[in-house]
């Protein structure tokens, strides 16, 4: 048989794909994977009271820090799961945007703060815990990343793993975010940051394995 004769058998029926469909199978599998990390956290470590919460800036500076960092990992991903998509500069300019005003932020917090407090403002109570459990809330959400991730094509493994861990690890950020009390921006910028792009390294080295076809 010809290899033009073997590409017509292979293709015959074969529909084009709709464009949204990466998107949906990717947003199904991080919803999901919340859904699961909200669980894990409801059984783990609990919820702080978040009526009151709610109206503190801390809270929404630690939701919005996750959440523009996860909107960057979705954006490389929706361009990983395509072979030969260009990456675009979406992604680096939220991302960017999102890490220099927590930067920002942290500076400020800093400079309003005495030297005897700025110790215990990084620090705060929980620094030695804050990545650990961020990297663990993020393995549900890597995992629905992933199963998605093998119904596509990418052909970039290892950064198509790193995006999956930066948007699974932000992702985790933002359920944490429900149960973790600390207010200082210099904390949510290590601590936080941490995790996340440990999720990123994890995930860069799972995928080079895990999304082989």
């Amino acid at each position: 048989m010809k290899t033009s004769d073997l590409i017509r058998v292979l293709t015959a029926g074969a529909a084009p794909v709709k464009r949204a469909s990466a998107g949906r199978l990717l947003v199904f599998g991080a919803a999901a994977g919340v859904l699961a990390a909200l669980a894990l956290l409801a059984l783990w470590l609990g919820l702080q009271p978040l009526a009151p919460a709610m109206h503190e800036r801390w809270f929404w500076m630690k939701a919005g820090y996750g959440a523009a960092l996860a909107v960057a990992g979705g954006l490389l991903l929706l361009r990983l799961a395509r072979p030969g998509a260009r990456l675009g500069w979406a992604a680096v300019a939220i991302g960017g945007a999102a890490a220099a005003v927590m930067c920002g932020m942290s500076v400020m917090d800093m400079a309003r703060t005495s030297p005897a407090h700025r110790l215990d403002l990084w620090l705060g109570s929980s620094w030695d815990l804050c990545p650990l459990r961020i990297i663990a809330l993020s393995a549900p959400v890597f995992v629905g990343l992933l199963l998605a991730l093998r119904r596509l094509a990418p052909t970039r493994l290892v950064l198509t793993g790193a995006a999956a861990g930066l948007t699974a690890g932000a992702l985790a950020a933002c359920v944490y975010g429900l149960y973790c009390e600390e207010t200082a921006a210099p904390f949510v910028a290590t601590w936080y940051t941490l995790g996340i792009g440990t999720c990123a390294l994890l995930g860069a080295l799972v995928g080079r394995r895990a999304l082989r076809w």
